[in-house]
């Protein structure tokens, strides 16, 4: 007869609870976004009036903050945001800036000119800075650096080690379903090319939001890296 010590039995219940932390982060994170896509459809079929994508930002806002807030009390996750100089955040402002220039000359070559009338074509410059700038770049980082990266966490000794750069698996996932949700502007009538190149562009942005917040333990730095590039990407 086999005997389990307590310890051991201990050990096993951490990491099954370590699974369904990964597990339950994911859900999360899909559910917000079905429900962000319901209230867009909804505010466009009901009211009209609405800037597109005015309610779909403000829908993650609410039950990322929520989420959050629940989970960082609780204990599960460790959300951190603080105060940052100037110098800290130009080297991820630059780099962003640059990342996005080089990735746009080479889609160009690759995929020829993507450039195309999309949802925000039809936006006031007001409405751009509020929505696209501001509220965008700070419910979708709530959402996949504040909380999917730190959900996903127990992942977070998994790296790969680039030169001096080490990129975590939880900064690499939330990295690439920010990106794959992109995919969601062919709904709008965006083409394929156009919906590629944004789908990949987000997620180099959505790896480096997140690595500087990992590297910094500050959240802060994901939503500057991520209003740099929705600035220059509505510019280019």
């Amino acid at each position: 007869m086999k005997f389990v010590s307590e310890k051991s039995l201990h050990n096993n219940y951490k990491h099954m609870n370590k699974a369904v932390q990964i597990i339950l982060g994911i859900f999360i994170v899909l559910l917000i976004l079905m429900l962000a896509s319901s209230s867009e459809m909804l505010s466009i079929s009901e009211l009209g009036v609405l800037p597109p994508g005015l309610a779909s930002q403000a829908t993650i806002l609410v039950f990322s903050s929520i989420a959050i807030f629940i989970f960082n009390k609780k204990g599960i996750i460790k959300f951190n945001i603080g105060k940052t100089g100037i110098k800290q955040i130009i080297t991820p402002i630059l780099l962003i800036v640059f990342l996005l220039i080089i990735s746009e000359f080479i889609f160009q070559k690759i995929l020829g000119n993507t450039n195309e009338e999309h949802f925000a074509s039809s936006m006031s410059g007001i409405q751009i800075l509020l929505i696209v700038v501001f509220l965008a770049s700070i419910s979708e980082e709530l959402l996949f650096r504040g909380f999917l990266q730190n959900m996903l966490d127990p992942l977070k000794p998994i790296a790969i080690h680039f030169l001096k750069i080490k990129l975590s698996l939880p900064v690499i996932i939330s990295g690439l379903l920010f990106g794959l949700m992109h995919f969601g502007i062919i709904s709008t009538g965006a083409s394929f090319g156009f919906a590629l190149k944004l789908v990949l562009v987000a997620m180099i942005m959505g790896m480096i939001a997140g690595y500087f917040q990992e590297k910094h333990n500050n959240f802060l730095f994901a939503v500057i890296v991520h209003m740099s590039a929705n600035i220059t990407g509505l510019l280019l």
